[in-house]
């Protein structure tokens, strides 16, 4: 009962579809199984048997010549009488004339247990003489006990395989429902982050004005901040729905040529931030198979987010033997060490002026799509020198 405590609820659900499964293995298994040990046993009983007729017929042809040693364990029996003769070597003493009275009978061959396991048969060789054999069937019954042994074993091994898989099968074919599952309710509980903030703006602002006679200017203060708080957070539902879709697997990608080199420079010419200044310096053609809509949506998100910490954005392209880059550096205060591996997740703040919000978390969705990958570093040791963000793609030969 504590190993079933222990599970998760995903893992209790499992267990009784695995049990059911290597039950369903284990009655489809058994009849086979018993087959099988059948014909094994039958096998082994008709190695016995055969040991038994080559006795009788090294017998017979004893009788026939002196030349030839009569046979181990073999009499000659005249059960009307009740005398019996030993033909040869005995090794044990069963009781003979009973069983030479198998011989008139319809079942002239029976196993016995008598100092040990035996195997006996009878024939008769005239109207009154019968010829009875006694053959050790110690190798026969271990044979037999071994079929048994094994086949149990084949037919449990089979039925927790059956399991395994079922357990491990059932565990992939949940996994999207899993998944579905966590993205709606990490949503909900992203959502409800990103919006508590402005809404508590919105709030404060409004009870603020309304409070009291205010004047014109006041007035128009407290609208202005209830519109930017609006404005943040339309653009974080915005990014959430976005992400959101990506998460789920919504998102259908339209690969075609792109020159990367000009796209750099589309973004750095329609951003336009007071006080910073955002450039793309000419380079070499670039070109990547990638869907333009969204992998500009990748690069405008990286570098609004450099164009909010920083004076200067930088944008470049590099052509390497596999792979094309994006690289947008900025002379910004960098991202703080402790959280530089995760400024691609959801609401991570990337340095102590401001917030990622989802715009990393959604590039990194976006390029990872595109069979790239996304790195965030400082240009060097100190945090001051500013932050480099590199995009890596495939590039078309």
């Amino acid at each position: 009962m504590n190993a079933l405590r222990d599970l998760t609820p995903s893992q209790r659900e499992r267990i009784l579809p695995t049990l059911a499964a290597a039950a369903v293995a284990l009655l489809l298994l058994g009849p086979l199984a018993y087959v099988g040990h059948q014909r094994s046993a039958d096998a082994a009983r008709n190695q016995t048997r055969a040991e038994a007729n080559d006795r009788f017929r090294h017998a017979f042809a004893a009788a026939r010549t002196d030349q030839i040693e009569w046979p181990v364990n073999v009499w000659q029996v005249n059960p009307e009488e009740g005398w019996f003769d030993s033909l040869g070597e005995v090794t044990t003493d069963p009781p003979v004339v009973s069983l030479a009275q198998m011989a008139f009978t319809s079942e002239p061959e029976t196993e016995y247990d008598f100092d040990g396991p035996w195997f006996a048969a009878a024939e008769a060789v005239t109207d009154t003489d019968v010829i009875v054999t006694v053959v050790d069937r110690s190798a026969q019954d271990a044979a037999i006990a071994a079929s048994s042994r094994n086949w149990t074993l084949v037919t449990l091994l089979f039925s927790l395989l059956a399991g395994l898989l079922a357990w491990f099968g059932l565990g992939r074919i949940k996994a999207p429902v899993r998944r579905a599952h966590a993205v709606n309710r990490d949503f909900i509980a992203d959502a409800a982050h990103e919006l508590r903030t402005p809404l508590s703006i919105i709030q404060a602002s409004a009870g603020h004005a309304l409070a009291r006679d205010r004047s014109p200017d006041a007035y128009r203060e407290s609208l202005s901040e209830i519109l930017a708080a609006t404005e943040r957070a339309g653009s974080s539902v915005g990014e959430l729905l976005e992400f959101a879709r990506l998460e789920a697997g919504q998102a259908t990608l339209r690969f075609a040529p792109l020159r990367l080199d000009l796209l750099v420079e589309e973004v750095a010419t329609s951003i336009r931030v007071d006080g910073v200044t955002v450039e793309a310096i000419p380079g070499e053609a670039v070109v990547v198979e990638a869907d333009y809509n969204l992998l500009r949506q990748v690069v405008d998100n990286i570098t609004r987010n450099a164009a909010a910490r920083a004076n200067k954005v930088t944008l470049t392209t590099h052509l390497e033997t596999r792979h094309a880059r994006v690289q947008i550096a900025d002379d910004g205060p960098g991202f703080d060490p402790g959280v530089i591996e995760h400024v691609f997740e959801r609401f991570r703040r990337g340095d102590r002026s401001g917030s990622v919000g989802l715009g990393m978390a959604i590039a990194r969705t976006v390029v990872e799509m595109h069979g790239g990958t996304c790195e965030a570093t400082n240009h060097g040791a100190d945090e001051a020198s500013g932050a480099l963000v590199t995009v890596t793609l495939p590039f078309k030969q």
